[in-house]
């Protein structure tokens, strides 16, 4: 029900500092907020609540929007006592996700195998009154456990380690339109595409909100090709790890779009995918 599905937001901006030197591309209705040198942006984290126990979650939120936050960041809240209201694009937009366990209709436990299905890195700290449940969380690689009695001592340090591993260990992508700050990470970037300086993101699930950004497909592949994206022509710029074959004319992805390949450029292409491969299995012994 739309009386208790809503958001409160909770805005902290300070300046953030980054160490690569870059510049900020103006845009009519959204930008690609580059890092910049002496610059600031706001990383805004989104978080969701969900606990069919209405008190309970009125309490977990105001305790929530207490906390302290880290520079450049900013925290969206959105509480929800209806867990089968819960969407797949839905899900896609939280990065932290506050999931009481036992609830009728569809269970915390259910959502958070429905979000490792999506491919999603959220983050998922249950909620419950039991602690015999702990066990079930290591399917679904539960961030934390959450006892509703514990709340007050244990809540602040459940969160600040939870912005210390977003920040830590999820790069992503920063832009805004109108106004509003939008932060994508880039694992859920399959593909984007331009058309007319207007860039379009496609992600492993559908967004709602910042989907687009204006911009210079030539500055986003520089700014991204060091994070493993790759052009395979002027108007796409391609998830490496998203790509499921390469051929000489076409590319197919994990979602089974497939995209033409620049056949001019082909072979320097091909190269560069060959060389991430690589570095990739390096990585993984």
């Amino acid at each position: 029900m739309l009386d208790y599905y809503y958001t409160v937001s909770v805005i902290i901006t300070k300046n953030l500092t980054f160490g690569r030197m870059g510049r900020m591309l103006e845009c009519k209705e959204g930008r690609l907020l580059r890092r910049n040198k002496g610059g600031s942006t706001t990383m805004k984290i989104n978080v969701l609540l969900c606990d069919d126990e209405k008190d309970f979650l009125q309490r977990l939120t105001e305790t929530i929007t207490q906390q302290p936050l880290p520079e450049g960041t900013s925290v969206a809240v959105t509480k929800n006592p209806h867990s089968t209201n819960l969407r797949d694009r839905d899900l896609s937009q939280y990065q932290i996700m506050f999931l009481d366990i036992d609830m009728p209709g569809r269970s915390g436990m259910e959502i958070a195998r429905r979000v490792r299905e999506l491919h999603l890195d959220t983050l998922i700290i249950f909620v419950t009154n039991y602690p015999q449940f702990s066990l079930e969380g290591y399917e679904v690689q539960a961030f934390r456990y959450l006892l509703k009695q514990e709340m007050e001592q244990k809540l602040p340090v459940y969160f600040r380690d939870a912005l210390a591993e977003i920040s830590r260990g999820e790069k992503g992508l920063h832009f805004s339109v109108n106004a509003e700050s939008y932060y994508v990470p880039y694992g859920d970037i399959i593909y984007m595409g331009c058309d007319q300086r207007v860039i379009y993101l496609y992600t492993v699930t559908p967004r709602q909100n910042g989907d687009h950004f204006y911009g210079k497909m030539e500055d986003l592949a520089r700014e991204l090709e060091p994070e493993g994206f790759l052009r395979i022509q002027k108007s796409y710029l391609v998830n490496m790890a998203h790509i499921k074959k390469l051929n000489y004319d076409r590319v197919i992805l994990s979602n089974g779009k497939e995209l033409s390949v620049s056949r001019k450029g082909y072979s320097q292409i091909k190269i560069q995918y060959l060389a991430w491969k690589n570095r990739q299995w390096r990585t993984s012994q």
